[in-house]
């Protein structure tokens, strides 16, 4: 048995997937599975193109698609089984997996709020001419306190990340 911490083992399924893609595409493009050949009428046989051992690329896909799906089924319960500290007490590696996905959404939509809302007062003159006044537009909210939430977050983001990263560099997995 091979131990890998968590992320060698992520490392490791990132080059399978990649081989694993390229032997798929390599497979999906018919050119490489259908064989030309040129047959005379005297039985002589002339290939004009190479074709790859299908049998042999279709045994090497299912096995690195195994691999692969046995390396992520071991980090998933690496994930589950393995807790890390913070500041609110243990989570899940998953848990802060979940948690950081979540934050970053949160954090992206309030960004984006916080960096459209303008406030403008613009000066109006009624139809008649008679009197002035003002159009305002200001945001319902303290932008204070949105900037200063955002970068709470985005701090808890980073302390989440820092113990994740190093949680994922000491935790030991079996990979076969």
């Amino acid at each position: 048995m091979e131990k890998s911490t968590i992320s060698q083992a992520m490392l490791k399924v990132s080059e399978l997937e990649r081989i694993y893609r390229d032997k798929m595409y390599t497979m999906m493009r018919l050119e490489n599975v259908i064989q030309e050949y040129i047959l005379e009428a005297d039985g002589t046989r002339y290939d004009c193109n190479e074709v790859v051992d299908f049998n042999r690329e279709f045994e090497l896909i299912i096995e690195l698609g195994e691999e692969i799906s046995n390396i992520k089924t071991k980090i998933s319960k690496a994930n589950n089984e393995n807790y890390i500290e913070i500041k609110n007490g243990r989570l899940s590696l998953q848990g802060a997996l979940n948690r950081i996905k979540y934050l970053r959404e949160q954090v992206n939509n309030f960004q984006n709020i916080l960096e459209g809302v303008k406030s403008s007062k613009e000066r109006k003159v009624d139809a008649a001419a008679t009197s002035v006044y003002y159009k305002v537009k200001e945001p319902n909210f303290d932008k204070r306190e949105l900037k200063k939430y955002l970068e709470d977050k985005n701090e808890e983001i980073l302390d989440l990340e820092i113990a994740l990263n190093k949680a994922n560099n000491e935790i030991l997995i079996d990979i076969d």
